[in-house]
């Protein structure tokens, strides 16, 4: 199913357009200047933390409790035991498990829009978009209301039944507690196919609008082959008892997150059987890949505002269209070198609070660049 739509631009409207736009693109490089400083600082703050910890980490057996490691950083692994089943007494599903989790979807319209602009003589634009309607299963309602044919493609407004995880209580490795705060940190989730010895659907009140099929769960359907817009089904996953890493600080019948000297807070679970040196080694990697995704994501924000800065000179230009597009190009090439080097200052300045030496390195790169481009462009 689709749906084309043509629409057109003028000059004097794309111009004041970009005019609006150099106020949105001077936040949005204020922005990422904080983003960037502030994202050095947590990664070098994180990496000196994991450093202490692992520094101070005591690997203990948790088959006993020492007194003498009250307040320690420490690490054990074992198998978890469940003392009770995770119950949803809504469908009457039980599994004994350290975590369950019911994910419930809703077959749902979905619209994908794509558009082509033109750009014309005089410095407007024809845009043409094609709409593109698709029926599928969703965790997450989709606002129909905002579609562009939303009379012929309307989705449900809210699900009728929520979303829900059970965590287990009383969970134990060896003498320590393992409460549900940190049980919630716990990734590792398996898809858990319903069957009749799992749960009894006829002993529930929905029993009437519920169907079996290929362990899952239909509501209100009649064919689970051939669902329509607003049927609901239901899926389940699960982490099943078995061994698990912990770091945490020891503090008296309780295992609390870890402060180090420079105030991170370090406490690690993992399911399977993991060295103290592995779960730190783990935790170094995971903040270098959110410290590159952080820069990343500010340098691309940056530059799109750099872009944004400077668009009122394409548009001006594009009255004549190709002379437009010459000056685009111009445009994204000194946004683009204007983004590396504020970017590379802003690192630089961030490190040299916590790294002198290799931020001075940064700092003298960039202001390097600076200075050739400042030559070339006077040439």
């Amino acid at each position: 199913m689709t749906t084309t739509e043509t629409t057109s631009t003028s000059w004097f409207s794309r111009l004041g357009n970009s005019l609006k736009n150099i106020v949105l693109g001077i936040i949005f490089v204020v922005g990422t200047v904080i983003l960037l400083f502030w994202n050095e600082g947590r990664a070098v703050k994180t990496e000196q933390g994991l450093k202490e910890g692992l520094a101070s980490v005591i690997s203990v057996s948790p088959d006993k409790k020492d007194a003498k490691n009250e307040g320690k950083l420490l690490h054990f692994t074992g198998i978890t035991v469940v003392p009770d089943t995770l119950t949803d007494d809504e469908f009457a599903i039980t599994k004994k498990a350290l975590k369950m989790k019911r994910t419930v979807e809703v077959y749902q319209w979905s619209e994908e829009a794509k558009s082509k602009t033109v750009e014309k003589l005089g410095g407007g634009t024809e845009t043409t978009t094609t709409y593109t309607y698709a029926k599928k299963w969703s965790d997450s309602i989709i606002d129909s209301t905002n579609f562009k044919e939303s009379e012929l493609h309307q989705n449900p407004t809210s699900k009728m039944i929520a979303d829900k995880e059970w965590i287990a209580d009383g969970v134990k490795v060896g003498v320590f507690n393992i409460s549900k705060d940190i049980l919630s940190a716990l990734d590792g989730y398996q898809p858990f196919s319903i069957s009749q010895e799992t749960g009894n659907l006829q002993s529930t009140t929905m029993s009437a609008q519920l169907q079996l099929v290929g362990g899952t769960i239909y509501y209100q359907t009649k064919d689970a082959a051939v669902p329509e817009i607003g049927n609901t089904r239901i899926t389940y996953e699960v982490i099943t008892p078995q061994d698990i890493s912990v770091v945490y600080k020891q503090d008296g019948e309780t295992l609390v997150p870890y402060q180090t000297k420079n105030g991170s807070s370090i406490s690690m679970i993992q399911t399977g059987k993991s060295t103290a040196e592995e779960m730190f080694k783990n935790a170094q990697e995971s903040n270098k890949t959110v410290t590159w995704i952080l820069r990343v994501v500010g340098i691309l924000f940056m530059f799109i505002g750099f872009q944004m800065i400077f668009n009122v000179l394409q548009v001006i230009g594009s009255v004549i269209p190709f002379i437009g597009r010459i000056i685009g190009m111009g445009t994204g090439l000194v946004a683009g070198i204007l983004t590396i080097i504020l970017a590379s200052i802003v690192i630089a300045i961030a490190w040299i609070f916590y790294r002198p030496i290799i931020g001075i390195g940064l700092l003298t790169v960039a202001i390097g660049a600076y200075v050739y481009l400042m030559k070339n462009s006077n040439k």
